[in-house]
């Protein structure tokens, strides 16, 4: 048994580098064909078994010929936000490998209905026979790879019961080990009531959007109604690729920008509609100006009254213009002296 194992480590040893390649190739492809797909996800890593992890499994007594049982040299994991995301994920990853569904698990039905603790869906796959025929992949032809698939909130309870070196390892009391099982099923009910909240935001969107094609403008200003709206009334930026259909990084998920417009005292739709000029579509247009929501924001409200925003609604996270802005404040008649009393032009 001892030359076994010694011979399966030096056979590792050998050969840790292909794996570790070869888990980085996996998660490479599975991070190009989920942003085509359009399915967000936190992240994907990848890793090669180090040598010592590979040495202690071996020696396990699961493990009669560790070289061709142990199937985790490579091993690639992808987080999701949301646990419905899971599925989209799955659905990708059983279409672009050859999954060995006998050694493959999705551990949540194993728990059954009455139980509460780890979910994740594991892969044991390898590359099709296709991919192989490209000379890039030929060399990882037959070699196992195991996927990790599961949700943001079920990677933070799996990092913490699997830790063996946390002080919530091994067998706790009862009552310590009921209240940590608790704990689990919060998790679980978190992660499906972001989905249903998430849901409701989509019904909401689809609402303020019929409703706009009505022309009904009597709408809340929010992140969600705002960039409707937008979309729709300056299509031609967007048409023509300089508008942008973010909020821009500063802005995280267009929350400042809403902040603003309610402090400058425009709450609702109708109220932004009232004081964009007629022609400003056209003037940004021939000036080829290139902005993103909280940008064209920020330039509409300018125009609408100056003093206002910079001494009511104006963050200071923000103190740059650029020179085709300042052109098109220029049209509108802004003061531009007094404009530089707080940003840079």
């Amino acid at each position: 048994m001892v030359k076994d194992i010694d011979s399966a480590v030096k056979w590792y040893k050998e050969n840790q580098s292909l794996y570790t390649s070869l888990s980085s190739k996996v998660a490479d492809i599975i991070k190009e064909n989920l942003e085509q797909s359009g399915i967000q996800y936190h992240s994907v890593t990848s890793r090669g078994k180090s040598l010592e992890s590979f040495t202690n499994k071996a020696k396990s007594e699961k493990y009669s010929d560790p070289t061709n049982e142990i199937k985790d040299m490579a091993g690639i994991r992808v987080i999701t936000y949301l646990e419905t995301d899971v599925q989209k994920v799955v659905e990708v990853i059983e279409k672009l490998f050859d999954i060995d569904k006998t050694n493959s698990i999705d551990q949540s039905q194993l728990l059954g209905s009455d139980k509460l603790g780890y979910r994740s869906v594991h892969y044991v796959a390898k590359f099709t026979k296709s991919r192989c025929k490209l000379p890039e992949y030929k060399k990882y032809e037959d070699l196992p790879f195991e996927i990790q698939v599961r949700s943001i909130l079920q990677h933070a309870w799996a990092e913490i019961e699997h830790d063996r070196n946390y002080k919530f390892s091994g067998k706790l009391p009862t009552q310590l080990e009921r209240r940590f099982y608790l704990v689990a099923g919060m998790l679980e009910c978190a992660d499906r009531e972001f989905v249903a909240i998430g849901e409701e935001i989509d019904k909401y969107k689809n609402t303020v959007v019929e409703e706009l094609r009505k022309g009904d403008l009597d709408i809340d200003i929010n992140t969600a109604s705002l960039k409707e709206y937008l979309s729709g009334k300056f299509n031609k930026l967007i048409e023509q690729g300089l508008l942008r259909k973010e909020f821009g990084e500063g802005d995280v998920g267009g929350k400042v920008i809403v902040e603003e417009a309610q402090l400058f005292g425009i709450s609702k739709l109708y109220q932004l509609d009232k004081v964009i000029p007629q022609d400003f579509q056209d003037n940004m247009l021939g000036l080829g100006l290139q902005s993103n929501f909280s940008g064209i924001m920020r330039v509409i409200l300018m125009i609408s009254g100056l003093k206002r925003y910079f001494e009511v609604s104006w963050r200071k996270d923000w103190q740059a213009l650029s020179s085709s802005s300042l052109e098109l404040l220029k049209r509108y008649n802004v003061d531009i002296k007094y404009l530089r009393k707080y940003v840079n032009i």
